[in-house]
């Protein structure tokens, strides 16, 4: 070999063969990595993933990509900072989808002030599991430093090493012409989307990166004329299934009270611990048969807004993104909120009172879209007994600020028509309760965090119920309706566990998750046992403040569940359904499945202006 060969410009990017040990331990670590987070994704959500060729064709050329600097470097830091940040990013996903069961949506990484007023919830979805990741990017920078490994190897070693990297370059092309053929890797990525069983799989399928990439572009992607077409069509086909209520109300009240419980799920409601009811004050309004109704099965369906997308369900009758928070992306938008309507048809004025900042999921820009009239957050607030980070008033503190000020006439005086929406927080997750603030005392040992959740609930049930007593004392209590509704589910990933550990907590906790609905001074009183949506839960108050179905009021995305054409099913943000499934016409499975998607069009294209 010549001094111009060696000096050739193959040879300087090069510096030796490709395939030296150096290199092969850099990318066997990059792909252990992979490989990691593989299987940590599929026991958060289906191993389904595991079973696609694609996921070990596109997970080795991800770490050949991740280890290229090992063949242009000879210093090890360009694949130490790779290796540290591929960490990062994929613990960060693994966290999210144990709320979520999802990927981080693309514009959500930079919702930095949102993550800092989330500090312990994000802590806790920490697992030990996680620890793999950095134990393999040390285990595979302290094997790339041993001063052996870049030795020269014998000629036939390195035309093995060529014939193997030729072999996995053909097969990786032949799988590449594969996915072509269906449409291409993103066309695929948005069909598993839309399956029940594969949505959570293009991570795995076709790794991380790739999958925020098609997520990416599918979020830019403009709204076709078709797909606008589509979603009006869908519309005519709601209207056509939609029936009146089954009863004429004439009840009309004078007030709405929309209590928003944050993680409230249905299943403690009735149910004892240890000898002690874990909603009492709950309880005592079920008691009430005659003027209290409720539904126990109501399918959370927020997507990764969360609470703010259980405000856009139950309050405005729309479907939340999957791919963006509407509220950060869509501020401006139109959205036909129970205030607008309930202003038209009675007169009301309208609350948003909040222990939160007016900045988290921007919920302070997007109440003036949804027409309220007067907002009060954090900054108007008494915080100096607050539990955990953030800094919000506990929910003792701000109900109790908040029936103050309604006694002094500073919010909704006795005699003004009003919806007033109350938003809690303390029984957010890690659902931490200072032991003087507790009032369930638990001594059993309960899988994580069953225990501390029941005792959050048990402390936010006690403040709503001296909260509701304030209510009940007024003069105008006779014409309010309250609605009670959790904000979505509270176990997230911990619900399966929970339940395997015996047979009395498989007894205790829901195996879906149901949130419930409870109306106070209901002119229709029972349960409602079918299971529904939370988005039935817009067009129901409708139907129960005695609201016609008139030209120029939105009726919702769902179904009132006083109407006999409600499903008995609903689909939540996988695309899975619960309820009925098996016994709905085709057209209305149909209709559902296909829900999320057009309301994606419509808030996207603001349909609704």
């Amino acid at each position: 070999m010549t001094k111009s060969d060696d000096n050739s410009w193959l040879r300087k990017i090069f510096p030796r063969a490709l395939w030296s040990r150096r290199f092969t331990i850099i990318w066997a670590g990059c792909f252990a990595t992979v490989l990691a987070f593989d299987l940590l994704w599929s026991m958060a959500t289906s191993f389904r993933g595991l079973g696609f060729a694609s996921t070990y064709i596109f997970g080795a050329t991800l770490a050949l990509a991740m280890a290229a600097p090992a063949a242009i470097w000879r210093s090890r830091w360009p694949s130490a900072i790779i290796l540290v940040a591929a960490d990062l990013l994929a613990i960060a996903n693994l966290m999210y989808c144990r709320t979520y069961f999802g990927p981080i949506p693309p514009a959500s990484y930079l919702l930095g002030g949102n993550v800092a007023e989330f500090g312990d919830a994000i802590r806790h979805s920490l697992r030990l599991s996680d620890l793999v990741f950095p134990a393999i990017t040390i285990l595979t920078l302290l094997l790339s430093t041993v001063k052996s490994i870049d030795s020269p190897e014998p000629p036939a070693r390195k035309r093995l090493k060529a014939t193997l990297a030729a072999l996995a370059a053909g097969v990786a092309a032949c799988q590449a012409c594969g996915a072509l053929q269906g449409g291409g890797v993103l066309s695929h990525i948005t069909h598993l989307k839309e399956e029940c069983y594969y949505r959570a799989t293009p991570p795995v399928a076709y790794t991380l990166p790739v999958s925020i990439l098609a997520d990416l572009l599918e979020s830019n992607r403009p709204i076709s004329d078709q797909e606008l077409a589509d979603a009006r069509q869908w519309l005519r086909e709601g209207d056509m299934l939609r029936s009146e209520p089954a009863a004429n109300l004439a009840y009309k009240p004078g007030n709405v009270v929309m209590i928003i419980v944050e993680s409230l799920e249905a299943w403690p409601l009735g149910k004892s611990v240890e000898g002690q009811e874990i909603t009492p004050c709950l309880n005592r309004l079920l008691a009430d048969t005659a003027t209290t109704w409720m539904a126990p099965r109501v399918l959370s369906q927020v997507g990764p807004g969360r609470s703010i997308d259980g405000q856009l369900l139950m309050t405005t009758g729309l479907l939340p993104m999957a791919d963006y928070v509407y509220s950060m992306r869509f501020p401006d938008h139109t959205y036909p909120h129970l205030a607008q309507t309930l202003r038209a048809d009675s007169g009301m004025k309208s609350y948003l009172l909040s222990g939160d900042r007016a900045t988290t999921w921007n919920q302070g820009a997007v109440a003036k879209s949804f027409g309220i009239d007067e907002t009060r957050f954090r900054d108007s607030w008494d915080s100096s007994e607050s539990f955990g980070h953030p800094r919000n008033p506990s929910d003792g503190s701000f109900l109790r600020q908040v029936a103050d000020c309604m006694k002094k006439g500073e919010i909704w005086p006795e005699g003004e028509r009003a919806l007033v929406e109350v938003i809690t927080y303390s029984s957010h997750f890690p659902f931490t309760i200072p032991e003087e603030h507790r009032r369930l005392r638990l001594s059993a040992d309960y899988p994580a965090p069953l225990g501390d959740y029941m005792t959050a609930i048990n402390y936010t049930d006690h403040a709503v119920g001296e909260f509701i007593s304030y209510l009940r004392s007024r003069s105008d209590a006779a014409e309010t309706m309250i609605v009670i509704v959790g904000d979505h589910e509270g176990l997230a990933s911990w619900r399966d566990p929970i339940r395997a550990a015996c047979p009395q907590l498989a007894s205790l906790v829901d195996a879906e998750s149901f949130v419930p609905m409870i109306v106070v001074n209901s002119p229709v009183a029972g349960r409602y046992e079918p299971v529904m949506g939370q988005v039935d839960i817009y067009p129901t108050i409708l139907d129960l403040a005695g609201i016609p179905h008139t030209q120029g009021i939105f009726p919702g995305l769902g179904f009132s569940a006083l109407s006999p054409s409600a499903p008995g099913a609903a689909i939540d943000i996988t695309g899975r359904m619960t309820g009925a499934s098996d016994s709905i016409p085709a057209a209305m499975a149909d209709h559902l499945r296909r829900s999320y998607g057009v309301s994606s069009t419509i808030i996207r294209a603001d349909m609704l202006r």
